[in-house]
């Protein structure tokens, strides 16, 4: 077999190279003209003022009237610098974010699936094209929807604990019924809950943050067998479950 001369060789590698790095380039470009495209026609929507996107970013009025503070504390669930309180820059950060593989942040996804509920609804709200935006696959949120397998959604409400002041007013919960779950494996469904974590407040100050809201809140998510076992079995509280009447989408 006869081999190729190293002249025509090292020509053959360098005309590759220039093929390929030109079809990045090319790529680079066509990713940019879309993305500038998607940019104008968020403006055009004016999507940053929209309700759908506020309520994504957790945004509500800031005391002085004249701005928008989101109520997130964490950085890492903000892509812009501002994106805290201005919903159009974290708007337009996020769109970029979305034309890049690599992961965010601390987050080991891309954007696409640390922001799912974002890209979702831009996605529809800009009518965004799969072939110039290609989806990425979400594998670990795919893994986690596939564990809750939720078909339906209960409200839980545990009652006072006279005990413990801060359940004064009780507690509500969400039960993510899976499918094909009966009366005895309903405990095996997960719950969203959210509550204060109050684990650094003691005495008077524990008094004061709890009547001004001085608590950080957090989300966390536990199997339904957790919470009844704290709730019913080790603090006697009545438990009332209320099933809500959500369509498959919702």
């Amino acid at each position: 077999m006869s081999r190729i001369p190293p002249l025509i060789s090292s020509v053959i590698r360098r005309c590759c190279f220039i093929l390929l790095l030109g079809f990045l380039l090319q790529e680079r470009d066509a990713h940019a003209d879309y993305l500038n495209e998607l940019l104008d026609r968020a403006d055009r929507l004016n999507l940053a003022e929209r309700r759908e996107w506020r309520t994504l970013l957790h945004y509500r009025s800031a005391p002085d009237g004249e701005r928008v503070i989101s109520d997130a504390d964490d950085a890492r669930f903000f892509l812009a610098p501002t994106g805290k309180n201005d919903p159009q820059a974290e708007l337009a950060a996020t769109l970029r974010a979305f034309f890049i593989t690599k992961p965010v942040s601390a987050d080991p996804q891309p954007a696409q699936c640390a922001f799912i509920a974002r890209y979702r609804w831009l996605k529809t709200a800009l009518d965004v094209d799969d072939q110039r935006l290609p989806p990425q696959p979400c594998v670990r949120f795919q893994h986690w929807l596939r564990e809750l397998n939720a078909e339906s959604v209960t409200l839980v409400f545990a009652s006072a604990y006279l005990n413990n002041p801060a359940s004064l007013f009780g507690h509500t919960l969400l039960r993510l019924n899976q499918r094909g779950q009966t009366d005895r494996t309903r405990l095996l469904a997960y719950t969203i809950n959210y509550a204060a974590d109050d684990s650094g407040s003691h005495g008077l100050m524990y008094a004061i943050d709890g009547i001004t809201g001085g608590f950080r809140g957090q989300f966390d998510i536990q199997p339904y067998y957790q919470m009844v076992r704290i709730y019913s079995d080790l603090e006697s509280r009545d438990i009332w479950e209320y099933r809500l009447n959500l369509s498959p989408l919702q």
